[in-house]
């Protein structure tokens, strides 16, 4: 049987941050909330969401690292979880939603901790990810 990509209606999403230095870690966490297995493929894309709920102009890099087998399956009830790193922001300031994507999914997630990080002046403002993996 082939596991399809989880779609956003099946999932919540949070994503939980906390300060480190002036920047901020965190986690990207999905439960699965439908009633069939689904999939998480590769690394969760965040763009973080301005106050008035637009896109912020922040991307997450995709770094080149290989994973086998590059996936995560979750079943109904179970989640996946995925570090990410948000080192700097200097833009507008930031609401407290993102939206995630994995593969030809995505679904709005609700921030948990500190919104964004501090601004420091000269240093870019993206994202970085690493694989989801299962929260056991």
């Amino acid at each position: 049987m082939t596991v399809q990509d989880c779609h956003g209606d099946e999932v919540e999403v949070t994503l939980r941050w906390e300060r480190d230095g002036t920047g901020l870690r965190g986690q990207v966490i999905v439960r699965n909330v439908g009633g069939r297995t689904c999939r998480l493929p590769g690394k969760p894309g965040v763009k973080p969401l301005g106050q008035d709920g637009t896109p912020l102009d922040a991307d997450t890099m995709i770094t080149l690292e290989l994973v086998e087998p590059g996936y995560v399956d979750i079943e109904p009830g179970g989640q996946a979880a995925a570090r990410v790193i948000w080192p700097n922001w200097c833009g507008p300031a930031v609401g407290d939603q993102a939206v995630v994507t994995w593969g030809d999914g995505s679904a709005r997630a609700q921030v948990v901790g500190p919104v964004q990080p501090s601004c420091e002046q000269g240093l870019g403002g993206n994202l970085t990810s690493s694989w989801f993996e299962p929260v056991r």
